[in-house]
This record gives C-alpha cells, sequence and structure tokens, in this order.
C-alpha cells in the first residue's frame, strides 16, 4: 500500500466545463503530451480565482482515467521553523515512490502555500528553505510522475520555480463572449436539475451582456445555481 499521507484523493469533476478555446487547445495538449508518455508531466495553471484551474486539474483525470490526488497543505504546513521543509521533501518522496505513477495525477491547488518568492516573503528565511525544497522536488521527480499546480499568484512566484515547469497555462484567456456562451451551457446544465424553472435563453445572454464585468465560471455557477432555487415555480 502506497504512503500517500500527505495526499487526498479527490473525486472526479462531473460538472460542465466549457472553455475558451485557446484554453480547450492547450489542455488537449495536456492530455495527448501525458497520454503519449514523452517526459512533459509537470504543469502550471495559472489564474484568477473562478476561472477553472481546479476543475479543469480533475477533468484531466477523468479523460486519463487516473486517480487524483491533492496535496493536503495543512498537513505539510508547520508552525515549527525547518518542519514544513522536512514536510515538503517527505510529500516528494511519496510522489516518487508510488507504485504505479501511470495510473495517478498529482494537485498542487494554489501551490503559492507553500512557494513564493523568496526575497518577498514576511518571513524570508522559512519561507524561501520551503521553496527551496519545493524546487529540489520538482528536479528529483520521476518522469512518469504527472504533477498540476494552480496559482491564483503567480506575479509573486519565484522565477526559479517558474523554470521547473514543461508548461504554464494562463487561465485568464476568457473574452465577454466566451463568459456569456459558459453562462448560456451552465444554465442548460443547472436548468435540467431544476425542471420547475422557466426558460428565456435570449433574456438571460442579454442580462449577461449588461453585466459588466461578467464574472468568471466559479462565480457564474453559484450565481446560476441560486437564480434557479429561488425562482418562481411554474
Amino acid at each position: 500500500e502506497d504512503d500517500l499521507s500527505f495526499f487526498k484523493k479527490v473525486p472526479y469533476e462531473n460538472e460542465p466545463l466549457p472553455l475558451p478555446d485557446a484554453i480547450k487547445e492547450d489542455i488537449t495538449g495536456i492530455v495527448n503530451a501525458v497520454g503519449r508518455n514523452i517526459g512533459i508531466t509537470k504543469f502550471l495553471f495559472q489564474g484568477n480565482p473562478g476561472t477553472g484551474k481546479t476543475v479543469t486539474a480533475k477533468q484531466i483525470a477523468k479523460i486519463l482515467d487516473r486517480d487524483l490526488y491533492m496535496v493536503d497543505f495543512t498537513a505539510v504546513i508547520d508552525s515549527k521553523l525547518g518542519q514544513t521543509a522536512k514536510n515538503i521533501s517527505s510529500l516528494f518522496n511519496q510522489m516518487n515512490s508510488i507504485s504505479h505513477p501511470d495510473k495517478s495525477i498529482f494537485l498542487f491547488d494554489e501551490i503559492d502555500a507553500i512557494a513564493m518568492d523568496r526575497t518577498n516573503s514576511n518571513d524570508v528565511r522559512e519561507m524561501g528553505r520551503a521553496t527551496t525544497e519545493v524546487l529540489k522536488g520538482l528536479d528529483s521527480l520521476n518522469e512518469q510522475t504527472v504533477l498540476i499546480a494552480t496559482t491564483n499568484l503567480f506575479n509573486s512566484f519565484d522565477k526559479a520555480l517558474t523554470r521547473r515547469f514543461d508548461s504554464i497555462i494562463d487561465f485568464n484567456r476568457y473574452e465577454k463572449k466566451d463568459l456569456i456562451d459558459i453562462a448560456g451551457i451552465l444554465l442548460d446544465y443547472y436548468l435540467e436539475k431544476f425542471s420547475f424553472a422557466g426558460r428565456n435563453m435570449r433574456l438571460f445572454k442579454k442580462i449577461m451582456s449588461l453585466m459588466n464585468p461578467v464574472p468568471y465560471p466559479g462565480e457564474l455557477k453559484n450565481y446560476i445555481k441560486i437564480s434557479l432555487a429561488f425562482s418562481k415555480q411554474g
């Protein structure tokens, strides 16, 4: 039995994830690269909250039929100076020791929890040690081990860390039209679950087009679900 005490197994995502074409093409590229096993295995998803980074990681695991293990940062970060760095070293050892790396994907959701710019951190010494361990861990990662990391704080990233990833996907590439189309797809999906709600897609898209800015998908989902749940029956 593999020791994955620093990880939690994450269920797949069943809700739709409509993405702009530019992002969709990059995700197809990741699926192809991982499927072909050509040694491109470390991916960083960067973008604003609600742009679909975490959900996309779940979808990729589902498409590739792999188990998704997410780092439990509460178990990794320790108040004792130096212990966090040791824990980071241990979690990379766990990743490298897994018996079937070709059946797993590891997710570092909001990797900035353990890896920020070593020159800008408040507690430079401890954060620097943690980031150094992350760099060493990424360098020593088994070639078959697939890692997806996400961040909302890309501009605060240590540049040495950025260079460790094979590919960086920018999730901020949404045009207003993309968001209105996505809102329509999400509305259709949730309408099937709320059979009593009325449906007026033209009006809905008009309302959406008047929003400035149109929210990202994470927030859109919540708006639509709440609106439908509160809507008048019949």
